[in-house]
This record gives structure tokens, sequence and C-alpha cells, in this order.
């Protein structure tokens, strides 16, 4: 029972509600059983939180409520406080702000009276949160001071230290006190760059960033009311595209480094994995896998990642910037959030609906165009909710968009404005931070001749079952779904057609990862790969771009996240003509894919997909791209005519929405 419930807690913690719910109710059912064994109270409090993070709050606050019964007349006032400050925070989310403050306030009487100096400084934090919202400015300071006071007593609770410094940033910039904000909010934001300095992986500081989201948010709003625009985007660009900025101003030319012997054992493992579709064993294996991971050594890519980012200045941005082009960064924050509206000679904030409400509206987007219906009255609500607002974007032609939360996954091509979608009117760039796309501006002014002009790679070009429409998707990486993608050959040989030579194509069983490795990437111009994608949300390192099997070889077919950081290219444009590329868990920090590995590997600009795919329509958008492409057309330009050639042929987007450029949109091929 103990560790169910430890185990489901912690998933609780990592945002992964629904998984957990099932070894917390393990945990109950197995005290229900055995009536000498104590109540559950790690299972009940994370219970309570899973389904508040499920958005579930009846069920909830009906848990929360019979805890609270039963803990009536026990000794274990602290056991009380942990469920009124989990009971406060599902009202708060709720809107009773009245009945979060009466909780707040019981339990951080109770935890006051016992020296629970840990439970204060998260109850007297929110109580603060609670206070703010209803404008009541001196007992929200009063409490706000009280919780860092005590995380003095608790100092190796040291995460709650920017989040409380934030909250009262917050309300004495309410209070007048501009300035004094300011300082709290740079305090809060040195504290978080050390951790993330001292993070060991990629994931936890992406955690650490996400879990620390109301910190940036809440000094970037205050620096755009005081219209200090340059510093605001420094702010934001401090986290966004991290890795990738990092990795593009400390890219390491050079040899691939020597197969490590963890590396072998994690080809051996994924080979294995690939192999069995026995849950039992694969279970097995992905234990194992884990186990190989957390003790790899350092690559490059990691040793770059010790040092910060130099976010980039508003001027040298807009400098970057074409005179028809509008740049938006969003921020999606309580209760409001913020878009920052960039152009060649201007720069303006505007304050848009809550996060709540917009990630909401986008997720019913998303899932009603991957049913392959067209709501066009959704698509119109969020042009009002993230477009219209600005003035800028009747007058230009190009949009770059730097997106937040789950926007890296919804498609603006196909808002509705007033005129119809998006992409009729606009191109659509995607960026993950404004420091990234003025790097690659910078970085595409200086060309190299090309030992390859184009790699194309088609694996699965077998034939096709007829009587099933051939998507290019797999729920994970099994042999048994890798089913075949018959216009991927015609695809990779068409657009060799159009491209100069000399080329290089990988087809059917010779299109495996140890040829691709072994062509001359770091001076190939443009690399097409048509292959099944696989998208692990749990394990972002693991996502992988799938190539033939190679029974005899050193590699195990899967071209990973982590494999990709560490090759060298120097590419225009790589197209993952895949499923799911552009998937990944979505964060403060933006979108962990094989997108942003390939950015940071040296590629100016990729071309991505959100979903999965349909194999026929798919090809014939790639060799209108390339025909584009070969026209000398922009990069963005030839993507767009593709797909109003989709559009203009009755498809719904479904077909032609999925498809999005990251990165230097201007250049030409």
């Amino acid at each position: 029972m103990r560790y169910a419930s430890v185990f489901g807690a912690g998933l609780v913690q990592v945002h992964r509600y629904k998984e957990a719910l099932q070894p917390l109710e393990k945990a109950v059912s197995i005290a229900k059983g055995n009536p000498k064994i104590a109540y559950p109270t790690i299972a009940i409090y994370a219970e309570i939180d899973a389904y508040a993070g499920l958005h579930d709050y009846g069920r909830a606050l009906s848990l929360a409520d019979a805890s609270l019964t039963r803990l009536q007349g026990t000794p274990y006032d602290n056991h009380v406080a942990q469920v009124l400050i989990s009971r406060g925070s599902i009202k708060a989310q709720q809107g009773d702000l009245a009945g979060a403050v009466t909780d707040y306030q019981r339990a951080v009487g109770i935890c006051q009276r016992d020296d629970n100096y840990r439970n204060i400084v998260d109850g007297a934090g929110r109580l603060a949160q609670a206070y703010e919202r209803q404008g009541n400015l001196p007992e929200a300071k009063e409490a706000i001071d009280l919780a860092i006071d005590a995380n003095t007593k608790v100092p190796d609770e040291l995460v709650y230290v920017p989040r409380n410094l934030a909250i009262k940033a917050k309300i004495i910039a309410r209070m007048g006190q501009a300035q004094e904000a300011d300082r709290l909010y740079r305090v809060g934001i040195a504290l978080v760059n050390r951790m993330l300095q001292h993070a060991p992986t990629d994931n936890i500081q992406r955690q650490l960033i996400a879990e620390m989201s109301d910190v940036y948010s809440g000094y970037f709003a205050s620096l755009c009311n005081q219209h200090q625009y340059n510093e605001a985007l420094q702010i934001l660009d401090n986290v966004r595209g991290r890795s990738e900025a990092q990795a593009l101003q400390h890219r390491v030319s050079g040899p691939v480094h020597e197969t490590t012997k963890e590396e072998k054992a994690l080809t051996r493992l994924n080979l294995s994995l690939i192999n069995t579709d026995d849950p039992a064993s694969r279970a097995a294996i992905n234990n194992a896998i884990y186990n190989v991971e957390l003790f790899q050594g350092p690559s490059q890519f990691d040793i770059a990642r010790e040092s910060i980012t130099h976010p980039v200045n508003l001027a040298n941005l807009q400098k970057a910037l074409a005179p028809n082009a509008l740049l938006v960064e969003y921020v999606l924050a309580e209760p409001a959030s913020y878009v920052l509206a960039i152009t060649h000679d201007s720069v303006k904030h505007f304050e848009l609906a809550s996060k709540d409400q917009i990630e909401t509206d986008a997720k019913l987007y998303r899932k009603e165009i991957r049913l392959q219906k067209e709501d066009k009255a959704l698509g119109l609500k969020l042009y009002q909710e993230l477009l219209r607002p600005i003035p800028e974007y009747a007058s230009k032609t190009d949009l770059i968009v730097i997106p937040d939360g789950f926007l890296h996954l919804l498609p603006f091509s196909a808002l509705q404005d007033d005129k119809g979608y998006v992409l009729t009117t606009h191109t659509v760039d995607v960026d993950p931070s404004a420091t990234v796309y003025t790097l690659l501006h910078k970085r595409t002014k200086d060309t190299e001749e090309a030992s390859l002009h184009y790699v194309g790679v088609a694996a699965w070009t077998q034939p096709a079952d007829t009587r099933n429409v051939v998507l290019r998707s797999i729920t994970g990486p099994k042999r048994s779904e890798l089913v075949a993608l018959p216009d991927s050959k015609q695809e990779v040989e068409t657009i060799a057609q159009d491209l100069p030579r000399p080329s290089a194509i990988l087809e059917g069983a010779d299109a495996t990862e140890t040829r691709f490795k072994h062509l001359p990437l770091g001076s190939t111009q443009v690399i097409h790969l048509a292959l099944h994608g696989y998208a692990d949300l749990d394990y972002p390192d693991r996502s992988a771009l799938i190539f033939a099997p190679e029974p005899s070889g050193t590699d195990d077919g899967l071209l990973q996240v982590r494999e990709i950081r560490e090759m060298h290219l120097n590419s225009k444009l790589v197209t993952l003509s895949a499923c799911d590329t552009g998937v990944g868990p979505v964060g403060e920090t933006g979108v962990v894919n094989l997108v942003n590995a390939f950015i940071g590997a040296g590629a100016d600009s990729v071309v991505s997909t959100l979903w999965e795919l349909a194999d026929q329509p798919t090809s014939k958008l790639m060799k209108d791209f390339y025909a584009g492409l070969a026209a000398h057309d922009r990069k963005v330009d030839a993507l767009r005519a593709a797909q109003l050639e989709l559009l203009n042929e009755g498809l719904p987007p479904y077909y032609w929405a999925s498809f999005q450029l990251v990165g230097d949109a201007n250049g030409t091929v």
C-alpha cells in the first residue's frame, strides 16, 4: 500500500494524473481489504489532487470532504491542514475565492500552532494569491510575508522561494511599488537560473521551468506594463528555446563520438522492444532501458547546456524581421494571458483571455480537425482570442509564431479570420524562441558548397494492403505496426528530379539508420525523411524516426532525439514526412520533439507534422512543395502554396494543416 501510494503521488507531482489514479486506487483498495492497515493518507491526498488536475472537481471535493469528516476528533491535525489546502485550491480553481480563503486560513492556523513550516510556506502562499485575486492587498502582503518567513525555517524547500517572491512582487506592484516588485522578480529568476544550471537532465530542467512559469510570466507582464519591451523579451528568451539556442551558440564541428557501451546496450534493448508485442516483456525491457539511460555519460550537448544562453535584444530582432513580417510571442497565464507583437518598426503588448480558456478552445479545435471536421465557428473564436487584438495582423502577410503551452500543437494556419482560413492570407512560421529565430536568420546568410544537394529516405515502400487507408502513424515502436507507405517511394524519387544533383536516395531495405548516418550529412543541403515516426510523451528523448531493420547492423533503426542532437548538420531544410513529428510534452519551454533536435543539430528549418498523415495526400503535398522550392520560392511560400492546393481541392484542414515550418522561413533552396 505504501509503495502504490508513493508511486501514485509521484505521478501526480509530474502532472500524469490519469496514470496516477491506478496505483492510488490500488492503495485505497488494499487498505479497505485489510482493516489492520493504517488509513492511506498519502494516497487519499494524491487522489484529491489527481481529480482536481483532471478538472473532475466534484469528485475531488467529495473525497476531500469525506477525508475531513473521517479526521474529525483525531489527533492528526497536520493531515487536516493538508486536505484543507487541497480543497482550498479546488475552490480557487472554481472561482470560489471566499471558500478558498476560509480553507487556507484554517490550514495555516493549524500549521502555525504545530510549527509545520512546510505547509505554512505552501498554504500561506496560496492564501496570498486568493487575497490578491479578491483585491485585498494588505491581507495578501501579510500572508505572503508569513510564507517567505516560514521558508527560512525549511531551507531545503527552495523550490517555493521563487514562486512566493513572484506572488509578493505582483502584490506590491499593485500597491504602487514597481521598483521593489522588479527587484523581487529578478531575485526569483536568479534562483531559478541557479537551479537550472544544476538540473541533472533536460527533462528535469523543462519540468522545473514549467513549475516556475508564474515567475517568468509575472515579470514579463510587469515589464510590458512599464513598456520595457527589450527586458520583457529577454526574460522569456532566457527559458524559451533554451536548449536549441545553446546548441546553436555552442555547436562543435567534428566527427560523432565513438559508440559508448551504454549506447550499445540501448541498441540491443530497443531492438528487443521493437520485436515483441508481449506486454510483460515490453514492461521489463522499458525498465531496463530506463536504468541504462540513468547512467549515460555527458554529451557535447550536455556540456553546452551548462552555460546560460544570451537572449536576443529587441533591436537585433527587429532588424531580422522583414517589413511584411509580424512576430507574435504568447504568454499563457491566469487570470489573463499576453501576446507581444513585434514588427520591423513597432512593438506592442496585448492582454488576452485566460490560459484555461485559450487552451480549452485550442484542444477542442485540434480534436475536431483530427476527426476531419471543419468547425469554422471555433476557428473564428480562436482567431478572436489570439490574433484579432493585434492591429498589425491585417497589414502584414508573414506571421511568425512563438507559441506557449498547448498553442505549440495548434495549427495557426487553420484558424478562421474575417476572410477565411489564415492560410489564405498569411504564411505561418513557428519558432522555439525569438533568439533561435534571430540566430537562424543570421546563420542562413552564409552558404557553403554542398557535397550532396539532396538525401531522400523511404524505408517502408513495400506494397500496401489496399483494404485500408494507410496512415503514417504508429502507436508505439512495435514491428507489427510498421505498415507499408507505398507512396513514399515515388515521393522521394519525384523530389530528386526537382532538385540538383548529386543526390542520394535510400529505399526499402537499404534505408537503414546505419547507411543514413554514413552519408555526408554535414554538407547536405536538403534531407527528406518519409518514414514512420514515434512521439514518446513520457520520455521525450526516445521519440524517433524509424528506419528499415538491419539484422546484422550496429543500429536499432530508431533515430532518436538524443542521437539527432549529436549530429552535425548544415542543412537548409530537413523535412519529416512522418506522423507526430511536431508533438511532444507541452510546457513552458515548448514542445520537446524531433524538430527542435534537428534545429539544434544544425538545420536552418524543419517541416514537420502535428498528427498522423494519410499517405497519398501527403505525397501530393510534398511534391508540390518541392516543385515550389525548385522554382526558388521561399520555403514558407512553397509550403503555403502546396497546402492551398489541397484546400482548393475541397479537403478539410486535417489533410493540410498538420504541416508546419519551424525555423528559417525566408531562405530558398
